[in-house]
């Protein structure tokens, strides 16, 4: 006689992924792990930070949203950092909003700063198959800081619990210094303390 025996992979089986996974340098991106080569996959990604104007001001709270899509996906996988361009440093401070799907990873073995977010073992895998998004924020510096680089590496895997089959995306996002001037100008040039703001591009 014969026996059918189907096997399904388990929900919240994503690794508890460490730290330094996000592609940026000196770290290995998911492609470290997973077979395929980086951004030749399928699936659809969209790395929104803020408005997607490539611009910061001091302090100021930026909503993210990372989407990712592919057919047939069941789990989905991401880490990003933000980092400062000139010495490759951390650079700002992430905000999670939804601690079931997201959560903070610090690099506590190679003696960095960097503070990364990634998917919880459950916030990787879909409500919707081949989709999935997740949400959170980012707290610019109080100054100007340069440039500073958001790394990404994200993954789409079919859920066999091998490292065959899967496919790495990888994204390099800046955003540039904004300076905020509150005032207008009169006829001489002088700013006059109003309730305009003036955005200047560095």
């Amino acid at each position: 006689f014969f026996i059918n025996l189907t096997l399904f992979a388990d929900p919240c089986s994503a690794p508890l992924l460490g730290a330094a996974h996000s592609g940026a340098p000196g770290e290995v991106n998911c492609a470290g792990c997973h077979s395929g080569s980086i951004n030749s996959g399928p699936g659809e990604i969209n790395y929104q930070i803020g408005a997607g104007n490539g611009h910061y001001t001091p302090d100021e709270v930026i909503s993210i949203i990372l989407s990712m899509a592919q057919v047939d996906v069941n789990q989905f996988g991401f880490q990003t950092v933000a980092l400062r361009n000139n010495t490759n440093t951390n650079a700002g401070l992430f905000l999670l909003t939804d601690t079931d799907e997201t959560r903070l990873i610090e690099d506590d073995h190679n003696g960095s700063d960097r503070i990364y977010v990634g998917h919880t073992v459950c916030g990787a895998d879909t409500d919707t198959l081949g989709e999935k998004q997740w949400s959170f924020d980012w707290l610019a510096p109080d100054t100007d800081v340069g440039d500073i680089d958001f790394y990404l590496a994200s993954l789409a895997t079919n859920h066999n619990h091998s490292t065959s089959g899967d496919h790495t995306y990888t994204q390099v996002i800046t955003l540039s210094y904004n300076e905020v001037i509150i005032g207008d100008l009169d006829d001489n040039g002088i700013v006059n303390i109003l309730d305009v703001i003036l955005i200047i591009n560095m």
